[in-house]
């Protein structure tokens, strides 16, 4: 008989987990998740968020850590790498989610080369030597039945013409998806999974400057479900990415946002 328990689809106890930009927002939300879990999660941001890190671990039953990194900083990602892998040893890493991002919305005529300076650096230049640098411990975790698992986090406006002007940003993340396909393509026999998800508007930072701007009348309008994701919609859909039904899973991308790329228009 086949385990469909719920155990058996989703179960990542014990797993090591590092989170870029876990501090706040949509990565919070997956630090949560994952350390209600039981996971030992390594939270990253520009300053160590101790107080992120101790609400995380209050949650329970898992464990968190918070280190600084800026990840458009080379040097910092190896340092960072050194911290992590000083504290797992031997057990390698089994899941890294890049979620680490920034956004930058300004006119065709305005926009700058800084804009996409900026977030080429850090939403894709970042993603791929973070990547690079914890492979060989993601490779260490790894077998053939149970593969580690890097989840990149996308966008939706990296599918689809955003509603605000932000070239950088969507350039950017359509990067991204297309990034964590060539990832998949060439080392997935690393026995590494790279899949996306590409979140709509959800409480965060980035979504409560969105709300602000374009206020409730213009969210109902504009996404099907008539409201921001919720944290649980999102962990859902990295803990299947993570856990034991999503082994055979890769170069996916999973789109969570309320039907905002589906809904009809003239």
């Amino acid at each position: 008989m086949v385990d469909f328990s719920l155990e058996a689809l989703f179960g990542v106890k014990g797993k090591n987990v590092v989170i870029t930009g876990g501090s706040k927002g949509i990565g919070y939300m997956l630090a949560s998740a994952f350390v209600q879990q039981g996971c030992q999660v390594f939270i990253f941001s520009r300053k160590p968020d101790e107080a992120a890190a101790k609400a995380l671990n209050d949650q329970g039953p898992g464990k968190c850590t918070s280190y600084a990194c800026d990840v458009a900083d080379q040097d910092a990602i190896q340092r960072v790498k050194a911290q992590v892998e000083s504290e797992i040893g031997d057990q390698g890493l089994h899941c890294l989610i890049n979620n680490s991002g920034a956004v930058w919305a300004e006119s065709f005529d305005t926009t700058s080369k800084s804009s996409f300076d900026k977030l080429m650096n850090v939403n894709v230049t970042g993603l791929f030597f973070v990547t690079q640098a914890f492979g060989p411990m993601l490779e260490k975790a790894a077998s053939k039945e149970d593969p580690s698992r890097v989840i990149n986090i996308a966008s939706i406006d990296g599918l689809g013409i955003p509603t605000f002007e932000e070239y950088a940003y969507t350039a950017s993340k359509a990067a991204v998806l297309h990034l964590t396909r060539a990832l998949a393509g060439h080392n997935t026999h690393k026995h590494i999974t790279f899949n996306c998800i590409s979140p709509g508007l959800f409480p965060s930072k980035m979504g409560d400057q969105v709300l602000k701007v374009a206020g409730d009348e213009v969210l109902e309008q504009s996404i099907p479900m008539g409201r921001a994701g919720r944290p649980q919609e999102i962990a859902a859909a990295a803990l299947f990415l993570a856990g034991p039904g999503g082994t055979y899973t890769t170069g996916a991308n999973i789109v969570i946002d309320g039907g905002m790329l589906v809904k009809p228009r003239m």
